[in-house]
């Protein structure tokens, strides 16, 4: 992806064209909320929605451009521990 394609705010970048792993989680999120719960589909694009999204956490907290996109990835985390534990209850 081209760096000139950033949206940035003086100089620092805040948001980008979403990477393979976000469009992941998007279009599961998307399935995953059409679908009837509990079905096998559903329970499909659950588990890729966790993958897809711890993926993408991982790789903006270790890899993200700026300490904004770190936060993100962090956030990202938190969101996918919040929900593998209230699975788990």
């Amino acid at each position: 992806m081209s760096r000139n394609r950033d949206f940035k705010i003086h100089g620092y970048t805040v948001g980008q064209a979403p990477n393979l792993s976000l469009i992941v989680v998007i279009v599961a999120a998307v399935v995953g909320r059409m679908t009837e719960q509990g079905s096998v589909t559903n329970r499909i694009a659950g588990s890729v929605f966790f993958v897809s999204l711890s993926i993408w956490s991982y790789l903006e907290t270790f890899d993200g451009v700026n300490a904004f996109r770190r936060v993100l990835g962090i956030a990202g985390f938190v969101v996918v521990l919040r929900l593998l534990v209230g699975q788990l209850q």
